[in-house]
């Protein structure tokens, strides 16, 4: 059972154990998570709003940090707020063939739970690294049918790993994490629709993940228990979720080398706030852009993706042609390969109200043309393969790496430049020292005295 050998694996991990190259991306991505979710705090934000307006109401003077807000809040209430911020720019981290988003939903669940009783850096970061595990490696059973069903990872995959990695933190036995992660079946879900009309609710995906995660584990230290077979039985998640299945379900992978093979490393940093079917698109933009010349000139463009991910930056196309709402704008093809030929990048700017009603950006989106690309290697890569008809001339690029991924990897001082511009706002001038500091702390620093950096910093 896929529970019991988690459950084992999260109870005996342990900070020696990890290995050198798994502690600095642990460290790596926690600061990436915490930078994201500060930027999706930013005034002017939608998430900021809302997130502020929950605080409020969830306040809590002896609870836990909400990143970027003042109210603190309970630690279930902190970790479902961090998550929804995290996710809110489409800027977390993502695994490639399991579309495991682990950034928004185990991060802020380890901090709540980590910063609740000031625990040290070291046991956050072997929870986190913990948690990234098994939820990337939930991710291999299915591949991308879950997304094919309309079900997203972040908050169904998110609710067993965030739950592993608040009973790794409070020191539980195997027998209550495997409680744990079978409570945490209950309450697991996530559907992608907000993604094909505007709505904001997808932001919350992450947080969910986060908050079952705190709940379930409080919830089994309480004497609930969960069943053993919550992955592979009949009314499991797997069963209920995709039934009729598929295909096979892989059950061999996930186990593969557990505790041996690290899979966190391999995580991509997202260097562009939009989905990251797109990233490849906008790296394509980029390398066609000199050729060009005058934008006007350019007649039609075609983009080839695979499905399932196709259909979720395409339709519905008069929508995806002409997004009203900045959530809309992330998970829309034509926007974003219409925005990088105009202006050259894609940054948090390209979602601002301007933006969305350019007429320049939608005359330009309504020649962008898209089909399924059969010999893309989806979800291992997002590639991108794009011709752009110009002056009686086709160019053409293909990318075929992500930037983020392995084999396109962002440097650390990528990461740092990211962590800078997504928290200026809020740190000013002292953003990379903050960074710096983290990256560079001892194992045995309390977390509390971690966040109490990321507090305002006077102008």
């Amino acid at each position: 059972m896929l529970a019991a050998a988690f459950s084992r694996f999260a109870s005996d991990t342990s900070w020696s154990g990890l290995p050198a190259p798994v502690r600095a991306a642990a460290l790596l991505h926690l600061t990436d998570s915490i930078g994201v979710a500060i930027a999706g705090a930013a005034p002017g934000e939608p998430s900021r709003d809302a997130a502020e307006a929950l605080a409020k109401r969830w306040h809590d003077p002896s609870g836990t940090t909400v990143l970027g807000l003042k109210p603190r809040c309970r630690p279930d209430a902190s970790a479902l707020l961090n998550g929804a911020l995290g996710q809110a720019l489409e800027m977390d981290d993502k695994h490639g063939s399991s579309l495991a988003r682990p950034g928004s939903t185990v991060v802020p669940a380890a901090l709540a739970v980590a910063e609740a009783h000031d625990l040290p850096l070291g046991d956050l970061l072997t929870s986190i690294a913990v948690g990234y595990e098994i939820m990337i490696r939930l991710g291999f059973v299915a591949g991308e049918r879950f997304l094919d069903r309309g079900f997203h990872t972040s908050s169904l995959f998110g609710a067993f790993g965030s739950t592993a990695t608040v009973g790794r933190l409070l020191g539980c036995t195997a027998t209550r994490i495997g409680d744990a992660i079978g409570i945490a079946g209950t309450m697991a879900a996530g559907i992608q629709e907000a993604t094909r009309t505007g709505s904001t609710s997808k932001i919350l995906h992450g947080g969910w993940g986060a908050h079952i995660g705190v709940l379930a584990v409080d919830m089994a230290i309480a004497g609930i228990t969960g069943p053993d077979s919550v992955f592979e039985g009949r009314y499991g998640l797997y069963q209920t979720h995709l039934a009729p299945v598929a295909g096979e379900l892989d059950w061999e992978t996930p186990l593969r080398g557990l505790g041996e093979t690290w899979h966190l490393p391999d995580t991509a940093f997202k260097p562009y706030p939009c989905c990251q079917l797109l990233h490849a698109f906008i790296e394509a933009g980029k390398q066609l852009l000199p050729r060009i010349g005058p934008v006007d000139a350019i007649t039609r463009i075609d983009c080839r993706l695979a499905e399932p991910g196709l259909t979720l930056v395409t339709g519905p196309a008069e929508r995806k042609r002409a997004p009203q709402h900045p959530h809309e704008a992330r998970f829309s093809l034509p926007f974003m390969v219409a925005t990088v030929l105009l202006h050259g990048d894609v940054d948090l700017e390209s979602f601002r109200p301007q933006r969305l009603a350019d007429p320049a950006i939608r005359a330009l989106a309504a020649r962008v043309h898209w089909a399924d690309d059969p010999e893309s290697d989806y979800p291992l890569h997002c590639p991108a393969k794009m011709d752009i008809h110009v002056g009686g001339e086709i160019l053409h690029a293909h990318v075929p790496y992500h930037p983020g991924c392995p084999e396109a990897p962002l440097a650390r001082a990528d990461v740092l430049g990211k962590f800078e511009r997504n928290t200026r706002w809020l740190l000013n001038q002292s953003a990379i020292a903050v960074a710096e500091a983290l990256l560079t702390a001892p194992p045995d620093t309390g977390v509390r005295a971690l966040l109490r950096e990321m507090e305002r910093v006077p102008a």
